[in-house]
């Protein structure tokens, strides 16, 4: 059962702007997604693709970034490159409120755009 649903249009200069501003970065990049940007040279696209992904999740939890911060959303990618999300404290609290089991999202982007959309089982 669809227990919600989120999407985000995040402009990627906005994203590109703040990549070497370690303190935007630690504030919305958790610790293994950085790693993951650090292997792409910090590749725009990706970073920004990353960044909608979180707020479409966050849109999907139903309270936006209010009760926890962005680095409690983590978009990773398994061993095929397929993106997938792992919440952690007030964000995974908030999961378990609603009986989300799990959360599909799929990225995509141009030079200037990245989209991301969420559903919530």
């Amino acid at each position: 059962m669809i227990k919600g649903t989120g999407i985000d249009l995040t402009e990627v200069v906005r994203i590109k702007n703040n990549l070497e501003n370690q303190r935007f970065l630690q504030k919305v990049y958790s610790s293994r997604e950085l790693e993951y940007l650090k292997s792409r040279k910090f590749n725009p696209e990706t970073a920004a693709g990353m960044f909608a992904a979180k707020e479409a999740v966050a849109k999907c939890l139903g309270t936006g970034f209010s009760n926890f911060g962005a680095c409690d959303i983590e978009i990773l990618k398994d061993e095929k490159g397929k993106p997938y999300v792992e919440l952690l404290n007030n964000a995974l609290k908030r999961a378990e409120e609603l009986n989300i089991n799990v959360i599909h999202i799929s990225i995509s982007h141009t030079n200037d755009l990245a989209i991301a959309q969420c559903v919530a089982e």
